[in-house]
């Protein structure tokens, strides 16, 4: 399982996450996740309270992929995961809780990513950065 560094997890708590997805049909959609949270070196998880196409891509196709960069230092993450759509329990409870403590409101949907794959958008890098 691909592990987040410490550099990638500060990124996500200091800039705005875009993620990635697709219908059953393979038509993409794209969106900001301004309630992504990093959980652990493994999970990300956000609020979705809005219900329209990511969400329905979700409910069609768990794959995800979600970038974060730094545009002024010309860095950057893609994650690739599996997610789970949640509305109880008590990991929809601490993101939940997440939420509150950054003036969010509550999530009608938790949408875990466990992470798969993660990549570097650092010009001149590899790019496959899991450990």
């Amino acid at each position: 399982m691909a592990k987040l560094t410490s550099e990638a997890k500060a990124m996500f708590r200091r800039q705005l996450a875009i993620v990635a997805t697709t219908a059953s049909d393979g038509t993409p959609n794209v969106g900001p996740k301004g309630s992504m949270n990093v959980v652990d070196d493994e999970t990300l998880a956000y609020s979705e309270n809005t219900c329209e196409k990511t969400f329905k891509n979700l409910k069609e196709n768990p794959k995800m992929a979600v970038m974060v960069v730094d545009w002024d230092k010309a860095d950057g993450f893609q994650i690739k995961g599996t997610t789970q759509l949640m509305t109880n329990g008590n990991f929809f409870e601490k993101v939940a809780r997440m939420q509150e403590e950054r003036k969010r409101p509550r999530p009608i949907y938790v949408v875990r990513v466990r992470i798969e794959e993660i990549y570097s958008l650092k010009p001149g890098s590899s790019g496959y950065e899991s450990e």
